[in-house]
């Protein structure tokens, strides 16, 4: 009788622990919302823009361009500019993860985007901070 009790309850521990949601490499789970998504993506755009706040230069080729995120049909969704200040390694990763996440939540909600080529502005070091070249 105890082995079966002993037996029950590993059968019930183990399906307790299949029946738990699963966390994704997003962050998301298997009940996330589109809203609850949209927030992630949010977040880590915030991220972003806190990074670039700081968009000052010495001279043009201080001046960056970032494009990132993924359109629902391809290619990316947004850019930044910015300037030598910022930790290009950790923008890297932030917009990795944003790209990775917006491709994610694409796929998972079905979404779907304008598939319109997005132009790469041109920057330059105006009065020592980074803006787009106006044509």
């Amino acid at each position: 009788m105890r082995k079966l009790v002993i037996a029950f309850g590993i059968v019930l521990g183990l399906y307790v622990l299949m029946s738990c949601s699963k966390i994704d490499e997003f962050g998301l789970d298997k009940n996330t919302t589109l809203e609850e998504a949209l927030v992630r993506l949010d977040e880590i755009q915030n991220d972003i823009q806190d990074m670039i706040a700081d968009k000052s230069c010495n001279g043009g080729g201080d001046c960056k361009v970032l494009v990132y995120g993924k359109k629902a049909c391809g290619g990316p969704s947004t850019y930044v500019i910015y300037g030598s200040n910022v930790d290009e390694a950790l923008l890297e990763k932030k917009s990795n993860e944003y790209t990775a996440l917006q491709d994610e939540v694409n796929r998972r909600f079905g979404l779907i985007s304008d598939c319109s080529i997005m132009a790469v502005p041109e920057v330059t070091c105006v009065d020592g901070k980074c803006v787009i070249v106006e044509l």
